[in-house]
Parts: C-alpha cells; sequence; structure tokens
C-alpha cells in the first residue's frame, strides 16, 4: 500500500514540473499532506523513528493550510530534493515490514 502511495506521489511531483492550472497545485497539496502523513502514521507504526521525522517534515512543508511561501525555484528543487528521496525510499524499503514485530527499539 505505502509503495504505491509513494508512486502516486512521485507522479503527482512529476506533474508539478508542467505547466499545469492553479486548481491542480491546490489539489496536489491537499493528496501530498495526506500521502505523507499517511506514510508517517504507518512508518510510527513500524518503529521507525526517522521516516516518522521525515515524512512528517515533508507533510508539515505541503501542508495546505498554511502556505510556505518559497520562490518557484526553490520548490522546484525541494519536489527533486523529494522525488529522489521516495525513489531511493522505494528501492530501499522491506518487502513486508510487518512480518517481525520486533524491531528497532523493543527488547
Amino acid at each position: 500500500m505505502n509503495q504505491l502511495i509513494k508512486l502516486i506521489l512521485i507522479g503527482i511531483l512529476f506533474l508539478s514540473f508542467l505547466k499545469m492550472p492553479y486548481f491542480f497545485y491546490r489539489l496536489s497539496s491537499y493528496a501530498m499532506f495526506a500521502g505523507f502523513g499517511w506514510i508517517a502514521y504507518d512508518a510510527f507504526q513500524r518503529r521507525d523513528h526517522l521516516d516518522v521525522k521525515i515524512f512528517a517534515l515533508v507533510a508539515i512543508l505541503y501542508n495546505p493550510f498554511f502556505h510556505i511561501p518559497f520562490p518557484h525555484f526553490l520548490w522546484s528543487i525541494i519536489n527533486i530534493l523529494v522525488i529522489v528521496g521516495l525513489i531511493i525510499n522505494l528501492l530501499f524499503s522491506e518487502e513486508n515490514p510487518y512480518d517481525n514485530f520486533t524491531k528497532k527499539d523493543d527488547r
């Protein structure tokens, strides 16, 4: 499920480089906020503290309620970094992380 959400978010971020109407960018900010929030929640359930911090930070960055006024070129750089990070996360993620319930700090 998370891999599908990550692929959808990568697609939305790729589409943001094209000339799209303003409505697309508003709708995509809601979708990215919800998607990154879900991935952060799932990482919290897996007790993966680093992923929780990263995805929560990215969810706050794309939050649609309080827009962060970065210039366009900076948003482009941020989008590229997030795309690369999501692709790396997709490539190195576990097949089924719920098999082993004693993960990270469980003793």
